[in-house]
Formats: structure tokens, sequence, C-alpha cells
């Protein structure tokens, strides 16, 4: 299934390119940074554990040629494109939420298998999720230890 969807986004490579050991390290890259992506879905998902406390991941695709409206406007203002973006559609107990994530190069790879940059968000679809986001916009800005 990885590799289908690496060779969809147009990655070919020759025999002598990749080893097995790259092909496993690039497998541990793209699980941590799923497993990542879903750690902050659950942040946001937290805003609505009254209403549903096991949401689940109905399913994914991948938009890498197609850069979200923040990720543009970043651009514009001189930050680099990420690399991928996918959309996830998340089962909030009966109710679909989707999810924008676009991956940023984030150096080398640490001993975790860590290196992208990772911006998750509800997609601005609905009132919920744009309020969802307003409400981390406002408790970030204004009790942020940061």
């Amino acid at each position: 299934m990885f590799w289908n969807a690496m060779l969809r986004k147009g990655w070919r490579w020759k025999d002598e390119d990749i080893s097995p050991k790259d092909m496993n390290d690039i497998i541990k890259i793209h699980n941590a940074n799923n497993e990542q992506a879903w750690q902050e879905v659950l942040k946001w998902e937290a805003l609505h554990a009254d209403e549903c406390l096991h949401p689940r991941l109905k399913s994914f695709g991948g938009k890498a040629s197609e850069y979200s409206p923040r990720a543009r406007i970043r651009w514009l203002m001189g930050y680099e494109l990420p690399f991928d973006r996918h959309d996830w559609i998340v089962d909030r107990c009966g109710k679909d939420v989707r999810y924008v994530i676009d991956y940023y190069d984030g150096g080398s790879v640490d001993d975790k298998y860590k290196f992208a940059l990772l911006d998750v968000r509800p997609a601005m679809d609905s009132f919920d999720n744009v309020w969802d986001r307003m409400k981390v916009c406002w408790w970030r800005w204004f009790y942020s230890d940061e």
C-alpha cells in the first residue's frame, strides 16, 4: 500500500537506488509521521470528548499537489511549501470531521524516525470546525506558556 502511494506521487527508484534497509527506514518514517498526526488529531478531538470518547480514522487521502489555503498564505509570506498534504476523515461517533495535515521538512531524521513538522487542524468546512480553530487560537494567544 505504501509503495503504491509513492508511485502515485511520482516517486520512481531504480533497483540500485534503494536498499531493503532504506525502504524499511522509509516505512518507519511514514509510520512515525502517521502516529504523530493521529496524536495531533486527538488533541483537537479532545474538545469534543463529552460527545465522543473514541473517535476513529475513517479514511485518508494524499493531496501532495494541492496546497491548503494556509500553506499558500505561508508561502506568500516567505515560508516553504509543504512536501505533502493529507486529508483525513475522522468518525466522531457518527459525525464525519475532515482534518488537513500539511507536512513540512524538519531536517534530519532522528532516532525515532521523526523529521517532518506537521500542521494538523480541522478543515474550515463546517461551523464547528471553524469554532474549534477560533477557540484554540484564543487559548494559544492568551494562555500559552511559550
